[in-house]
């Protein structure tokens, strides 16, 4: 009996090592169709209600009826993928406290491999569900996302435009992070001088026809500029797709 006992042991033993040596692709893929849940640590700036609102700093990401009014809570960085043979068919993140969400619940993971994993789903997913798991990834706390972003911003794929949008998005706003001095954040406020004048000059360029400012939104944001101003420019460049954006992004992440 005792033998029996040290057998059942070892056996729960082993099979509680294989799991935890499991990683996070494999776990998710364990779990087969259907929803899968899992949580890491978000950046120190980030907090959000939970549901709809996810605010970083003063100033605020906020998702399809977010309410500003809400209590804005620093939490884990909470995602539901809705997987099919493979790949995900709908993507979902949140930030707050941890509620009950239906799926199957992996718990919390180590947060460098979530943001790793999910922008490896961004570069090979079509559609929405592509862009919508680059901001979690975003989110996640000291994750170094930029490279991938980059990749991603630069495919050519006609079924990776999501995606490729949004990476250019966050690009511009860890661009601008850079300028203003905190590299290893997302931005968050300035307490500089606003420059709404010259700020609303840059909003200009921006809707200027056939990419036509382009050019000298790129000069603005290499400019000596306010900060305001040239992360004005650097945020309409996100918006833009064109590449030379991105070539300034990945040179400013460099630097």
């Amino acid at each position: 009996m005792r033998r029996q006992r040290i057998v059942i042991v070892t056996i729960a033993l082993l099979s509680a090592r294989t799991l935890s040596g499991q990683s996070l692709a494999e776990r998710v893929a364990a779990a087969g169709d259907g929803a899968v849940l899992f949580s890491f640590a978000a950046r120190p700036e980030i907090c959000g209600d939970g549901e709809r609102s996810i605010r970083i700093g003063r100033s605020s990401y906020i998702g399809v009826g977010g309410d500003l009014r809400r209590e804005c809570i620093h939490g884990a960085v909470q995602v539901r993928l809705t997987m099919r043979d493979g790949l995900p068919e709908r993507v979902e993140s949140w930030v707050g406290a941890s509620r009950t969400r239906e799926g199957r619940t992996l718990g919390v993971v180590p947060t460098a491999e979530a943001a790793r994993y999910l922008l490896a789903l961004a570069a090979r997913a079509d559609g929405s569900p592509g862009g919508k798991a680059i901001a979690p990834a975003v989110f996640a706390d000291s994750a170094v996302v930029w490279p991938a972003l980059v990749a991603i911003a630069r495919d050519s794929s006609g079924r990776r435009r999501a995606a490729r949008a949004e990476a250019a998005l966050w690009l511009s706003q860890l661009a601008g992070a850079v300028i203003a001095g905190h590299p290893a954040s997302l931005g968050g406020d300035d307490d500089d001088e606003k420059d709404d004048v010259k700020v609303q000059a840059v909003f200009v360029l921006s809707q200027l026809p056939h990419g036509e400012g382009i050019g000298p939104l790129l000069d603005v944001a290499r400019s000596k500029a306010s900060i305001p101003v040239r992360k004005s420019a650097l945020f309409w460049l996100g918006q833009s797709g064109d590449p030379r954006a991105v070539a300034l992004f990945e040179a400013l992440l460099r630097s």
